[in-house]
């Protein structure tokens, strides 16, 4: 009960956090969002730590390990935001959901074997994404199937970041906690894009695009909790719930946003997210 219930807080935070930033990103851009999303996080997770303390084996690897985790979600959520201030949600989520799958394919490629329910996840996966990337609703111009297309690849980067940071992720929360690896993703973002912008007197701060991009850090730091609590009781139901954000992104996109996706598109969200929840079912990540 504990895994589904963290996994559905990750994926109701997470889907509102995309949203969230998505308005952000059109309004000050992806990287005043970054900055403002790391903020926003840090005034979650710092009282968290304070009541967590300092645990665990503090090595210099696992430091580094623990950095390395930070910068790699902080590149991660930049490639996202620059796609969201583009492209349509739905078509972004879907293609970002996937760093699963790309951690699973580094998984093979480093030797380890998987099920056959992961490898048709994959397959899955990759298809989907294929069919959102290249759709196009009747009602789109030549202008927004480009944008789209554009932030297809951004979120491309971004999973492929996000699913090589995983195994680093999950690794060093399990020695040093989950909140500390919040705290470098936060701490991070708002370090490599706020003190640039700042000193360049270029941070954005026009509201409402500020109070979105702050929301947005709290919802994606509860999220990131959520999960870690959940994943304690069952990782495999956490995940699958977890990976349910895309449907919470997409159908908010559709009632906030007003949104379209031709149908085609839905269908290729649907092989994605049922891809995605294959892979976790598998245990195999």
């Amino acid at each position: 009960m504990i895994a589904l219930v963290g996994g559905g807080i990750a994926a109701l935070m997470w889907g509102v956090s995309t949203i969230l930033a998505g308005r952000a990103s059109r309004q000050i851009g992806p990287s005043s969002t970054l900055a403002w999303v790391g903020a926003g996080g840090l005034v979650l997770i710092l009282p968290v730590l304070a009541w967590y303390g300092v645990r665990g084996d503090w090595t210099w690897v696992n430091v580094a390990l623990l950095i390395y985790a930070g910068l790699s979600s902080a590149i991660g959520l930049r490639f996202t935001y620059a796609a969201l201030a583009r492209g349509k949600v739905g078509l972004v989520v879907a293609i970002t959901s996937t760093e699963g799958a790309i951690a699973a394919i580094i998984a093979v490629l480093l030797g380890e074997t998987i099920g056959w329910l992961a490898a048709a996840g994959i397959l899955m996966a990759a298809a989907g994404v294929s069919v959102v990337g290249l759709g196009r609703h009747d009602d789109d111009s030549d202008a927004v199937v480009r944008d789209n297309r554009r932030a297809a690849v951004s979120a491309g980067g971004a999973a492929v970041i996000f699913g090589t940071a995983l195994y680093v992720s999950g690794d060093i929360a399990q020695k040093l906690g989950g909140p500390w690896v919040v705290l470098s993703a936060r701490l991070t973002g708002l370090v490599t894009m706020g003190l640039p912008l700042v000193l360049r007197r270029e941070l954005q701060w026009a509201r409402p695009g500020l109070w979105f991009a702050l929301a947005a850090g709290v919802c994606e730091s509860i999220g990131f909790l959520g999960f870690l609590w959940g994943a304690g009781d069952g990782i495999a139901v956490a995940a699958v719930m977890a990976t349910q954000y895309a449907t919470v992104a997409t159908l908010l996109s559709w009632v906030i946003l007003r949104e379209r996706l031709s149908r085609m598109q839905l269908a290729g969200v649907a092989i994605v997210i049922i891809g995605v929840v294959a892979i976790s079912v598998s245990g195999s990540i």
